[in-house]
């Protein structure tokens, strides 16, 4: 690979995490329940608020910025929850886009991977810690690298005629080969020869690298796993994360799941307590054997 991560085509390095692992509903499904302390990353939502202007489809344009849960909290105040809730957003402040009463709103925060931004204030905590290392990161292979079931859909600007069925075909080609080149080759053969780490109900591409790395979110633009120009958004980030020495005793464990708004860390009583207390981190304490959400 080209860029800061290489393809780690050894899984069996990391074959005593499926053995850590529990296979039931408690949080110990995603991470170890091999440590001191634990604590719950919040991903961010986000907070539009209303410029005054339209763009050329006439629609408002909004500023956006990430919203801490517990703003979010104050701002939102008492809603109406759902019985059984899919994310931990969702228990909070119920489903849909959070409408204020002052035209401002809110949506939920992005599930299935580490914000790029929140990762790197995590890593330069764990460096600080702990220093750099080698690290092993656990990616899964399903959305943002898995093209399969992908589809586009495309609309005409302001002014200008319908799109053509060929058109159309040629925009699609178009998308497929730029999502194709985002995909580091070894991270696409890793897929093909089903060279993957297998952890519970996933299977994953497994990376190796340095932890500072992740301190930069520039990381991605070379990582090949999905980060486009223009895209609009992110590449994919690892879905766990921990020291490659020793193995099986990593002094720190870092996970979230494509269907998880929070990530988990496992470590020592000072990390956890160092990750609690970080101003750029909304974290809470809890224990593996609380439920996922």
């Amino acid at each position: 690979m080209a860029g800061p991560l290489r393809v780690e085509r050894d899984v069996s390095v990391a074959a005593w995490l499926a053995d850590a692992l529990a296979w039931d509903s408690t949080l110990a499904v995603i991470v170890p329940p091999i440590f001191e302390a634990y604590a719950r990353v919040l991903h961010p939502a986000t907070l539009h608020t209303p410029t005054g202007e339209t763009d050329a489809w006439g629609s408002p344009r909004l500023d956006a910025r990430d919203l801490r849960w517990d703003e979010a909290s104050t701002l939102v105040g008492e809603r109406e929850l759902p019985r059984e809730p899919s994310t931990a957003w969702e228990a909070r402040f119920g489903t849909g886009e959070l409408e204020l009463p002052d035209g401002r709103s809110i949506t939920a925060p992005h599930g299935g991977d580490f914000p790029a931004a929140t990762l790197a204030h995590l890593a330069a905590l764990l460096v600080e810690e702990h220093g750099d290392a080698e690290v092993l990161a656990a990616v899964w292979e399903g959305s943002g690298l898995d093209q399969s079931g992908i589809g586009w859909m495309f609309f005409p600007g302001p002014g200008e005629p319908p799109l053509t069925a060929a058109h159309v075909r040629d925009l699609e080609a178009e998308q497929r080969a730029a999502f194709e080149s985002s995909i580091d080759p070894e991270v696409r053969a890793a897929m093909a020869d089903r060279t993957l780490l297998q952890v519970p109900g996933r299977d994953h591409v497994l990376l190796r690298g340095r932890l500072e790395v992740f301190a930069d979110p520039a990381w991605q633009r070379t990582a090949g796993l999905g980060w486009r120009p223009g895209s609009g958004g992110e590449g994919r980030t690892p879905n766990a994360l921990w020291p490659a020495e020793p193995p099986g005793a990593p002094a720190w464990f870092v996970a979230t799941d494509v269907d998880l708004d929070v990530t988990l860390v496992g470590g020592s009583a000072h990390l956890i307590g160092r990750v609690l207390g970080h101003p750029a981190l909304e974290a809470e304490r809890i224990r593996p054997t609380d439920p996922l959400l």
